[in-house]
């Protein structure tokens, strides 16, 4: 990956760690269709997006606080706490996501048990 050490528009200086944890990231989501151990990619994407999170907030505080003349009169700073709060909804859409299908894989196992022990209970004969 070519190193990025020029400031960017949002200030801050080399942006590869980041860009590369957000292209891991997108990799791996790439690679959930054909992939058979979807619990381990999820739990290597909640790091990615946890190593991203970290980076976006390391460049946030390093980033200058007062606009740039033609960066449309919003500060660096916010820039990157922006991105920061986008890392941080993707992640807890995913953690939440992960949650609501193991409540469901619980419930559906729950009504299967119960499906069974009723078709071999007495009563139901």
């Amino acid at each position: 990956m070519a190193t990025n050490d020029t400031p960017s528009l949002w200030g801050g200086g080399s942006l590869d760690r980041l860009v590369e944890h957000i292209h891991a990231a997108r990799l791996m989501l790439t690679s959930v269709w054909v992939a058979a151990d979807v619990p381990k990619i999820r739990d290597e994407m909640i790091d990615r997006l946890v190593k991203a999170i970290i980076e976006a907030n390391e460049l946030a505080k390093e980033a200058p606080t007062k606009p740039e003349k033609g960066g449309g009169g919003v500060a660096p700073k916010a820039h990157w706490y922006r991105l920061f709060g986008y890392l941080v909804q993707v992640l807890d859409s995913l953690c939440s996501n992960v949650e609501i299908s193991q409540v469901n894989e619980r419930l559906l196992k729950i009504e299967k048990e119960l499906r069974v022990a009723k078709a071999k209970s007495p009563q139901a004969r």
